[in-house]
């Protein structure tokens, strides 16, 4: 039972840092950085993880939720940029 809690503890401070180091990459990193590298790091931390807590069985899940979790800050970070650009566009042009 508490192998459960230790898990799901790591899960939730790993699924954290995963979308804070994509995010930051996204944001800071933006033209120096493909998107694809980055959630190529977080699968590869994924299976590193599974591996030193000795559970690979467990792998799969870990390297998809990294990849999800990686894409859905990406694409958040990239999605506000684009609101940023479009509102100062269109503040070009009605102002």
């Amino acid at each position: 039972m508490e192998f459960l809690f230790v898990i799901g503890f790591h899960v939730f401070i790993m699924g954290a840092v995963v979308i804070l180091f994509s995010g930051a990459a996204s944001f800071l990193l933006d033209k120096t950085i493909h998107l694809v590298v980055v959630v190529g790091i977080s699968m590869l931390a994924g299976l590193l993880y599974a591996f030193i807590m000795e559970i690979p069985s467990g792998a799969w899940f870990f390297i998809v939720m990294n990849a999800f979790l990686s894409t859905f800050a990406i694409l958040i970070i990239q999605a506000g940029k684009y609101a940023k650009r479009k509102a100062e566009e269109a503040d070009v042009h009605n102002g």
